[in-house]
C-alpha cells in the first residue's frame, strides 16, 4: 500500500510592504527607461511640446526668485493661475506622449518578466516573491501578466487623476484581506505570495 503524502503548504502571502517595495524596485527603472525612450522616439511636434513646456517651468522659476528678492509674487500667481494656452496645449501634448511611451514600455516589460520569469520580476526576485495562479500554484499564464501589468502600468504612467485614485485605493487593499490580494490579483485570479521554490 502506497503511503500517502499530506497536502502541500499552501503558500505564504507577501507582505504589504515586501510586496511595495518589490513594486518599486520594478517601476523606477522603467519610468527611467520610458523617459529615455520617449526623447528618442519623439517628433518634432512632441519636441516643440517638451521645449515649451520646460520654457514655462523656467519662467516659474524665475519669476519665483525674483519674488523672493522683491516681496511681490503677483507675477507669479498670475502665471501659476493663468498660464497661456499654448502652454496648456503644450502640456496635453507632451504628457500625453510621455503617458502612452510609459504605459506601453512599463506593461510590455512587466508582463515579459512576470510571464517568462514564471511570476518573478526584478523587483519581485529582490525581495523574494513570486506571482502564481491561485489554481495551479504555477507562475500565471499570459493574459493574466498582461491585465496586472496594464492596470499597474495605466495607473502609474497615464495622466490621469482618476487612474491615480484607483491606484492609490488598489495598493491599500491588501491590507484589508487576509490573502493579501489587491484588485488586479482577484480579477486575475493570481497571489503574489513569498518564493520558496526553484
Amino acid at each position: 500500500m502506497a503511503k500517502e503524502l499530506p497536502p502541500p503548504l499552501p503558500a505564504v502571502p507577501a507582505g504589504l510592504w515586501w510586496r511595495s517595495f518589490a513594486a518599486l524596485a520594478d517601476v523606477v527603472p522603467l519610468l527611467a527607461l520610458s523617459w529615455w525612450l520617449a526623447q528618442r522616439l519623439a517628433g518634432p511636434k512632441e519636441l516643440a511640446a517638451r521645449d515649451a513646456v520646460g520654457a514655462f517651468y523656467d519662467q516659474l522659476q524665475k519669476l519665483s526668485l525674483q519674488s523672493q528678492h522683491t516681496g511681490s509674487t503677483a507675477a507669479l500667481w498670475d502665471l501659476t493661475l493663468h498660464p497661456p494656452e499654448a502652454t496648456l496645449l503644450a502640456f496635453a501634448t507632451w504628457s500625453g506622449f510621455l503617458g502612452t511611451t510609459a504605459l506601453c514600455a512599463v506593461g510590455g516589460a512587466l508582463t515579459m518578466q512576470e510571464w517568462l520569469g514564471s511570476g518573478r520580476t526584478l523587483g519581485k526576485r529582490i525581495f523574494g516573491l513570486r506571482t502564481i495562479d491561485i489554481g495551479t500554484g504555477d507562475g500565471p499564464g499570459f493574459v493574466p501578466t498582461m491585465l496586472r501589468s496594464a492596470w499597474k502600468a495605466a495607473f502609474l504612467c497615464l495622466p490621469n487623476p482618476l487612474f491615480s485614485l484607483l491606484g492609490i485605493i488598489n495598493a491599500h487593499v491588501p491590507l484589508f484581506r487576509k490573502d493579501r490580494r489587491a484588485w488586479h490579483d482577484l480579477w486575475t485570479r493570481t497571489q503574489v505570495v513569498e518564493d520558496t521554490g526553484p
